[in-house]
């Protein structure tokens, strides 16, 4: 992921990561406290069991907390979710906001035109004798960035994962594959995919910021913990958020989807008060 320069470069006009750092160590503290707390021997006694319990969900709290603040203060970082969401923050949000507008593209030029008519236009040769995982890879690196900056490296991990789940979908035939593209387009799973994708990208931009640092400050056990709790705790709100939002039937391929997918990014990272 990252590297340990990543944090305090003295780069003029960098933000103060200080804050950011010390909520994701504070995390990291809890969570430690928390494997320890569950390594204890357990108590016999009612009193003593109470005691223990109020302490164990003290600590979830106080790591909740702290995930929240990580989070909340990234947002901060990049200007507010506004600012990220519609592509004017420096820091934060260019890179995904680029490579979900290809990768909706796709959909709705496949869904449109024909699943080897929208292959054809961006360069892919015939299906013949191709596999879905070859069409996937194509596309990865499509709506991916060459550039190796921390925005576009956390949008390629995005659309790799994301895509992934839609070869695994697919289960090795092509045919479902090309169904799979309508049926995204149509309904409402490209809204969930993007919620998702949204959700992987913001992730891995705060993790290559900060896990080489906590690996070495909490070791490498304890920072992999605490990531996989902040991004379980991402990709629930995005859970949440599909659950709640209402359904609706988007022409992707004009403004309108141009603006649901700033709309989808904004609700993916805006910190309800």
């Amino acid at each position: 992921m990252g590297t340990t320069q990543r944090i305090g470069s003295g780069v003029k006009n960098e933000p103060n990561w200080a804050n950011l750092t010390s909520s994701v160590t504070s995390a990291a503290k809890a969570v430690a406290d928390i494997e320890d707390e569950d390594h204890k021997e357990k108590p016999t006694e009612p009193e003593k069991i109470e005691i223990q319990e109020k302490r164990y969900a003290t600590l979830l709290k106080r790591r909740d907390a702290h995930v929240r603040s990580a989070y909340e203060r990234l947002i901060r970082i990049g200007g507010g979710s506004k600012n990220i969401s519609s592509g004017n923050s420096s820091k934060v949000g260019r890179a995904g906001l680029k490579s979900s507008g290809k990768l909706v593209s796709f959909f709705s030029s496949a869904s449109s035109n024909g699943f080897q008519s929208a292959l054809t236009e961006i360069g892919f040769a015939s299906l013949a004798g191709k596999t879905v995982r070859d069409v996937i890879d194509y596309l990865i690196t499509f709506c991916g960035d060459s550039a190796t900056g921390m925005d576009e490296t956390a949008a390629n991990q995005a659309i790799s994962e994301v895509l992934r789940d839609v070869e695994s979908e697919a289960d090795n035939d092509l045919n479902n594959l090309e169904d799979l593209f309508k049926v995204y387009t149509d309904g409402d799973k490209l809204s969930e995919l993007l919620c998702n994708f949204f959700g992987v990208y913001i992730f891995e931009y705060l993790s290559q910021r900060l896990e080489e640092r906590l690996k070495q400050m909490k070791g490498e056990a304890i920072a992999k913990e605490t990531f996989d709790h902040i991004k379980k705790d991402i990709l629930g709100r995005v859970t949440r958020l599909n659950q709640n939002k209402p359904v609706a039937k988007i022409d992707w391929a004009g403004q309108a989807g141009k603006n649901e997918i700033e709309r989808i990014f904004e609700a993916v990272i805006k910190i309800e008060e």
